[in-house]
């Protein structure tokens, strides 16, 4: 399998299984993923993804194209619009929070892939690398989006016209990383941030990730009515009644969904 999946206590782990190649994504892979994403956003209240091996996801398989590009150029545009996108998609709109554990290099689509998810953490070795330039092409997988809502115009430019690799450190100082972690305990402290989150209010973290990713682009205006709407919904929820029960009643929260 190109992805394996496996469910602990409501937390979905899903690992990118190509090491051999550090992840690079096939049709397969492709096609795996995003079937994952549908079973774990039926059954998990959170998700962890990571890469087998030494890397996160060097992005696109190139060398599986190699043929294509022997006899003519591949059609990057069907590659892009029915491979990449659809899985970006998934994972930014995935009903349950999402985090990335970057265990080594994410780049090109790998990037993408990292920044769709709602947090994510680092090894003190690994790095994100807009490496499209490299190849003649323009950042895709949602890269030039996520980019430069994150950082800003200025650093997105940067690590897409220079391609040079963001280690942990800097990746966490501007924001592209939440934490940093040593190899040996990245992937625990990935499944402890998901478990956190799915003892938690699924639909209001979800409905926060839908209102924060559109007020990134749009006015102030839309945002307060956003959020009145969203919390005129969630305050008639049973999370809230539970949870405001819980803060005067001084106990942990149980929370149905």
């Amino acid at each position: 399998m190109a992805v394996e999946y496996q469910l602990t206590d409501q937390v979905a782990l899903v690992t990118l299984n190509r090491p051999e190649v550090f992840n690079a994504i096939d049709d397969v892979m492709s096609a795996e993923l995003r079937d994952v994403l549908k079973v774990a956003g039926a059954e998990a209240k959170a998700l962890v993804i990571t890469g087998a091996g030494k890397a996160f996801c060097a992005g696109a398989d190139l060398a599986a194209l190699k043929s294509e590009y022997q006899r003519e150029v591949p059609n990057l545009l069907g590659i892009v619009t029915e491979q990449f996108n659809p899985v970006i998609e998934a994972l930014a709109t995935l009903p349950i929070p999402t985090v990335a554990a970057v265990n080594g290099p994410a780049a090109g689509a790998g990037l993408g892939i990292a920044l769709a998810c709602d947090v994510r953490l680092m090894t003190d070795s690994a790095y994100l690398m807009c490496a499209f330039s490299r190849v003649g092409l323009i950042p895709d997988s949602g890269t030039t989006w996520f980019l430069t809502h994150m950082v800003g115009v200025g650093r997105a430019l940067d690590m897409a016209l220079t391609a040079r690799k963001i280690g942990a450190e800097e990746a966490a100082a501007v924001g592209l990383a939440s934490r940093v972690h040593p190899p040996e305990s990245l992937l625990a402290a990935a499944m402890e941030v998901a478990a956190g989150f799915a003892t938690g209010p699924t639909d209001a973290l979800v409905a926060t990730r839908r209102l924060l990713l559109a007020a990134s682009c749009g006015t102030l205006a839309e945002a307060l009515s956003a959020e009145a709407s969203e919390q005129g919904r969630l305050g008639r929820s049973p999370n809230h009644v539970e949870g405001v029960a819980a803060f005067i009643g001084k106990r942990p929260p149980q929370f149905r969904s």
